[in-house]
């Protein structure tokens, strides 16, 4: 039996209401789940325009490297709101009339493989051997009523494009909810012949502190349940699980490793808690499968948000200020569907709801309710972190070494005591060397440079 592909209402409604608009040659891309059987598409963006007042290309086969970077920029920045369980699936494309089968395909091939290596820039973990390589685009013709789906091998792109069944459904139940709190706290040591410190390459010091969270033990609920025993096994109602991971060090296999001495000037210090979570659908759902997705989500949350850190330094060139310790986002929830699985964006100190609102129209073409944003997450701990560690400075103010130490241990506590984010700090300091420790309790936040177009263009 081959695999099934579902659309949600929501997102076969939006597809007609473009095509309605008579914008053909608009593309935009698809969002969803994978799972053994089937893949859920469950909402759909269209590609920001350049220029708000210009209208889609009538012939998308006539794109250049610049219009297709451009949208794969777009898949990338989306990629960076989706909890757990939640991929960049594909591409879309209001296909006009004249337009022929092989330069449709063409132009899918380069969408759907241009979309895929961006968004795979940012992951720290791989796709296992049994999940599938396809990816899907869809074609809404401009001459019926026909939404045609087929599926691209990313493996093989040369392979022909298989055209498939879709069928409808409301999405709306039953996705099953996994959430967990982490204390990270990563030293990333940086050369001495690095060009700077806040360069890219020092996210690669996060690749053995990824592999020791995707080899992490877990509980759920307080409990341990075999990976293959269904999500929901036990449970009389539907209800969010909780889950604790046990990390330990990372397994070295005799042969494995090969010893590299550098001289290292100082190190990046990424430290602090952040709160996580995934989605997937069906009452069916293992524990396996929400474990990776849970885990996945993990790493993908603290890598962008470094990244956002790197970003800035390199962008203002180190602007003045305390720069022992860079702010970070928070994390901010949306419920953007009618099953309730929200997206997410990262919200700063001094931004209210106007900015999260114009993010989402931008990016996601989705006009936000602030109802819908759930700023308490990581927030409210924040501030009893902060509280808590003004209390320690004062006590140690005398023994920075000691107080630094201290520190460490209250933001484990505060997250394993209480079930959200205490404090999200990233630290910079001397590797090698007598420079000197301190602890700043403050948030996470990095700034979003302006608006889309100024993102991608830069």
């Amino acid at each position: 039996m081959g695999r099934s592909y579902v659309i949600g209402e929501y997102s076969e409604k939006y597809l007609k209401k473009l095509k309605a608009e008579e914008r053909y040659g608009t593309t935009g891309i698809l969002l969803g789940q994978v799972t053994l059987a089937k893949t859920y598409i469950v909402f759909a963006a269209r590609t920001p325009l350049k220029d708000q007042a210009e209208l889609p290309p009538e012939n998308p086969n006539e794109m250049n490297a610049s219009d297709i970077e451009w949208v794969s920029e777009h898949a990338r920045q989306v990629a960076r709101m989706l909890p757990g369980g939640i991929l960049v699936l594909g591409v879309f494309l209001i296909r006009p009339s004249k337009m022929t089968k092989e330069e449709a395909h063409d132009i899918f091939r380069k969408l759907a493989t241009a979309v895929e290596a961006a968004v795979a820039k940012e992951r720290l973990w791989n796709f296992t051997e049994d999940e599938t390589a396809e990816r899907i685009v869809l074609q809404v013709y401009t001459d019926s009523k026909k939404m045609k789906v087929q599926a691209y091998d990313l493996h093989n792109p040369q392979t022909p494009i298989k055209l498939l069944e879709c069928k409808s459904s409301s999405l709306t139940a039953p996705w099953q909810i996994v959430e967990a709190t982490i204390n990270v706290d990563v030293n990333i040591p940086v050369p001495v012949t690095a060009e700077r410190q806040f360069d890219k390459e020092s996210l690669k010091g996060l690749n053995n502190w990824a592999k020791q969270i995707m080899q992490c033990s877990y509980l759920i609920n307080g409990q341990f349940k075999e990976p293959e025993s269904l999500l929901g096994e036990g449970s009389k109602k539907k209800a969010t699980a909780e889950v604790q991971f046990l990390t330990a060090p990372v397994m070295i296999i005799d042969g494995e490793v090969d010893a590299l001495i550098e001289d290292c000037g100082s190190s990046v210090v990424v430290k602090g808690t952040v709160r996580c979570r995934a989605y997937l659908h069906g009452s069916k759902s293992k524990v396996k499968d929400a474990i990776q997705a849970l885990k996945r989500d993990v790493l993908n949350t603290v890598f962008i948000r470094c990244q956002m850190v790197f970003e800035d330094q390199v962008l203002n060139k180190n602007v003045e200020g305390d720069s022992s310790s860079l702010k970070a986002p928070h994390r901010i929830f949306a419920s953007v569907l009618p099953s309730g699985v929200a997206f997410c964006d990262y919200g700063f100190a001094d931004e209210g709801n106007k900015e999260q609102e114009e993010r989402y129209k931008e990016l996601l073409d989705y006009e936000l309710n602030p109802a819908q944003l759930d700023r308490t997450e990581e927030v409210m701990l924040e501030e009893m972190g902060t509280e808590e560690s003004d209390t320690l400075g004062r006590k140690d103010d005398q023994d920075t070494t000691e107080t630094g130490f201290k520190y460490k241990g209250v933001a484990a506590a505060a997250g394993v005591g209480v079930i959200a984010v205490a404090v999200s700090v990233i630290y910079f300091g001397n590797f090698i060397g007598g420079g000197e420790f301190r602890s700043h309790a403050s948030t996470w936040v990095i700034r979003w440079r302006g608006s889309y177009q100024r993102e991608i263009g830069r």
